[in-house]
């Protein structure tokens, strides 16, 4: 077994503690983020003119189940309740009516159909009510009427429960046709067209003594008098058009957790995500809402998670249960690179994997945790170079400096405002340039100085038989090094970082360019600049903080009813005073060293983790999510925690006695206040009279 642990060791380059730590907290990671079921694709019911609406008319029947001889029937069943999933309300208000009717097979024309039930719906993604601009005072049906926080979330709008049981329509016999349309507002057409994901139409199993309980999808088609007009007058055949309503059919979820529903910012992001998908369509008169915060990198990757895994909870959050993913291995072999020591990088690994943030803030899918990824990732590689250098002046020793710059880059991408602390890994890149130039120009006197003895000894510079000397060859090395190398290293990462915010950003634009140009400007096509976009989304960063980013406990989602989840990004307690902790430790640090003339280098470890997370507490205090920079200030104050103490432990053995009893302590205390905190971390519905206690959390 310890041939086995060395070999894994020496091939894995960590240790095997380090590999169960990474693969826990992958499948945490991953198999809590959120359900796999997706609503397909969207269609959008408009609202032309008085005359010109739209109308899907859906052909309900009940299943088809074989009796005992092998012939087909109609499994007996019921209707029991229609639900919907709406996307964006495309209104300055907010505000929009669905109205679904119901007619039989005897009706010949899309008229002739009965008003069954009604849903209004206003600040679709606004847990809290806000009566209309248009509501009469002190009318009280208005905040009943409308259903608040909808967006991309399952609701049952139309009331069909609550209606009679021996209502007409609920039995399925034989085929009953449904119809859904924007209804006429006051005798005037509404001016809210919707975006609809999915409709799915539910029965119960009736048994003999009536309802079962059993719950079942009933088969659903488009019935050709649907009619779905286009504001361009370019209309494309209809039931084509109107199957995105009904691709995705499953049994909705109404579970009041994140696992299933998504906060406020995701559906931001799901109604920017949503026009991304839909290309160039674009609608005179519609509002366009979404996003204002992220850069064109964290948009693109977003709704890249959705074109792999579909328009659901997991498909847009996985992207960022990587980049926290990402973070542990990066950060492990950053701390282990500053302090030279794999205790040091284990300890990092448990705090930030127990910190409580690294799991519930990857169940979001603003893109917090890839900008804070590509932050880190720019800093280790930056560091790297700093401490090994360039041993030879060749394109492969440039790689690390590859890597910052387009991790840098890249960090900018997510959100503009992280530009500030990627300035703190320029600032690292010119303290190894230097460290560079100055190496070279010390071996390039050594070797002028036995070049010299070389002559003084009558050695020539290159022989007769063209033999050049070991002091010749030694000087021709030196001076490319000394000429060559610290230009080779600035061309590479001067243009990896600041031509790679150019290029890339107009690159990651593109795709975000109809949804950016929708959302800001109000219009696609005519105004289309891609440098204008890639600048509105560059900007977008340094629109102001969130207050609470600041917050221990920063909300992500709040459910309703009997049953619900709060959802919090809380930063462990125990993992806040180690990082305290680490900014006394490289205090002291900075003392002894003082006290001592340690030269420039040996202050590094503690220097560069401690001016990073500076710069990420700085950034959080003008920066549109501000909560990415406060993450990162606690990550770099782990990462000095887990480093100073162990340098601390090696001053002499009462000290590594302390280390070893802060530890323990820690390490318990961390894994208890994580315990205690789970049910906030993965969204666990508990009943409303006891969560509600907590409600407090959220302001």
């Amino acid at each position: 077994m310890k041939n086995f642990f060395a070999k894994f060791r020496k091939i894995a380059g960590f240790p095997f503690t380090f590999l169960l730590i990474m693969l826990v907290f992958l499948g945490v990671a991953l198999g809590t983020s959120g359900s796999v079921n997706s609503t397909g694709k969207s269609l959008e019911l408009q609202h032309i003119t008085d005359t010109n609406w739209s109308w899907v008319v859906f052909k309900v029947s009940a299943p088809k189940i074989k009796d005992e001889k092998g012939e087909e029937k109609n499994m007996n069943v019921r209707l029991h309740d229609v639900y919907l999933n709406i996307g964006t309300i495309y209104s300055k208000e907010e505000t929009a009516t669905l109205e679904l009717q119901w007619g039989s097979s005897s009706s010949t024309l899309a008229e002739n159909f009965y008003k069954l039930g009604k849903m209004k719906s206003a600040k679709i993604y606004n847990q809290s009510y806000e009566a209309p601009a248009d509501a009469e005072e002190n009318k009280e049906e208005d905040k009943s009427d409308y259903i608040y926080g909808a967006a991309y979330s399952w609701i049952a709008p139309f009331g069909v429960t609550d209606l009679e049981d021996t209502s007409t329509y609920k039995s399925l016999t034989s085929p009953v046709y449904f119809k859904l349309v924007l209804p006429k507002v006051d005798a005037k057409y509404q001016k809210s067209n919707v975006l609809v994901n999915e409709i799915v139409f539910v029965g119960e199993v009736q048994g003999e003594d009536g309802g079962t309980g059993e719950l079942v999808v009933l088969p659903v088609e488009i019935d050709p008098r649907t009619k779905i007009p286009a504001a361009d007058g370019n209309e494309k055949k209809t039931a084509q058009m109107a199957g995105a309503l009904i691709d995705a059919q499953r049994m909705p979820s109404f579970s009041q957790s994140s696992f299933f529903r998504y906060s406020e910012e995701e559906q931001k992001l799901l109604m920017t995500v949503s026009e991304m998908r839909m290309g160039s369509s674009y609608v005179p008169n519609d509002a366009y809402d979404g996003d204002r915060t992220y850069n064109s990198l964290g948009l693109s990757l977003t709704c890249l998670g959705t074109l792999i895994f579909g328009m659901s909870p997991f498909g847009i959050r996985f992207f960022n249960v990587l980049a926290s993913f990402g973070i542990l291995v990066v950060g492990y072999f950053f701390t282990r690179r500053l302090f030279r020591s794999d205790k040091a990088a284990l300890s990092f690994a448990a705090i930030y994997g127990l910190c409580g943030v690294s799991v519930s803030l990857a169940h979001i899918a603003s893109p917090i945790m890839i900008g804070v990824f590509f932050l880190l990732s720019s800093f280790a590689a930056c560091y790297r170079y700093y401490s090994v250098g360039m041993k030879q002046s060749a394109p492969s020793q440039t790689v690390p400096l590859l890597i910052a710059g387009i991790s840098g880059a890249f960090a900018v991408l997510v959100n503009g405002a992280f530009i500030v602390p990627v300035a703190g890994v320029a600032a690292l890149f010119a303290a190894g340039l230097i460290k560079e130039r100055r190496k070279a120009r010390v071996a390039l006197d050594e070797a002028i100085a036995f070049a010299e003895e070389e002559k003084a000894a009558g050695i020539p510079a290159v022989a007769e038989d063209g033999t050049e000397s070991e002091g010749n060859r030694r000087v021709r090395t030196s001076l490319a090094s000394y000429r060559y190398g610290t230009a080779a290293a600035s061309s590479v990462f001067a243009c990896s970082l600041i031509l790679g915010i150019f290029v890339f950003s107009i690159l990651f634009t593109l795709p975000v360019l109809y949804a950016a140009d929708k959302i800001y400007n109000g219009v696609v096509g005519t105004s289309s600049n891609l440098f204008v976009i890639a600048f509105r989304l560059f900007s977008a960063g340094f629109k102001g903080p969130d207050p609470s980013g600041w917050n221990c406990f920063y909300p992500i989602f709040a459910g309703s009813g009997e049953y619900y989840a709060i959802t919090l990004g809380a930063i462990n307690f125990a993992a806040v005073l180690l990082a305290i902790a680490g900014i006394a430790f490289a205090i002291y640090r900075f003392v002894v060293l003082f006290k001592r003339n340690a030269e420039f280098g040996e202050y590094m470890p503690a220097l560069v983790p401690l001016t990073c997370m500076l710069l990420c507490f700085v950034t959080a205090a003008f920066a549109g999510g501000s909560v990415a920079f406060v993450l990162a200030g606690y990550l770099f104050g782990f990462i000095l925690i887990a480093g100073q103490g162990e340098l601390f432990a090696q001053e002499g053995e009462k000290q590594a006695k302390a280390v070893y009893i802060v530890k323990i302590v820690s390490l318990v205390s961390l894994a208890v206040l994580f315990a205690l905190f789970a049910v906030f971390t993965f969204s666990i519905p508990l009943p409303a009279a006891f969560i509600g206690k907590f409600a407090w959390i959220l302001h």
